[in-house]
C-alpha cells in the first residue's frame, strides 16, 4: 500500500473526528448511544450498534475511507473503529 494513501486516510479519519466533535453538543438527545457512520466531514446515517455501522460502510465505501463514533455525551475513543476500521489492503 502506498504511504501516501495511509496518509490521505488518516488525515480523512482526523477531519472526520474533528467534525463529529464539533457536531456532537448539537445532536438530539434520541441519538444517544447510537453509532455514526461519517464520510468527508459529513455524517452519512445513525446505527443502533456497531456491527451494523460497519456493514453499511463497508458495503458503500470500498476505498474503506470512513469513521464511525458512537454518540454520547462526552467525546470516547473507540480505539480501532475510531480510526477507519481497515487501512490494510483488501
Amino acid at each position: 500500500m502506498d504511504n501516501g494513501l495511509v496518509i490521505d486516510r488518516q488525515d480523512e479519519i482526523d477531519r472526520n473526528l474533528a467534525f463529529f466533535l464539533k457536531a456532537l453538543p448539537g445532536l438530539p438527545v434520541a441519538l444517544m448511544g447510537k453509532y455514526a457512520l461519517l464520510r468527508h466531514q459529513t455524517i452519512i446515517d445513525y446505527y443502533d450498534t456497531l456491527p451494523d455501522a460497519l456493514k453499511v460502510a463497508h458495503s458503500l465505501y470500498s476505498d474503506k475511507i470512513f469513521s464511525v463514533q458512537q454518540v454520547t455525551d462526552a467525546a470516547a475513543e473507540l480505539g480501532f473503529y475510531s480510526h477507519a476500521v481497515h487501512l490494510g489492503a483488501s
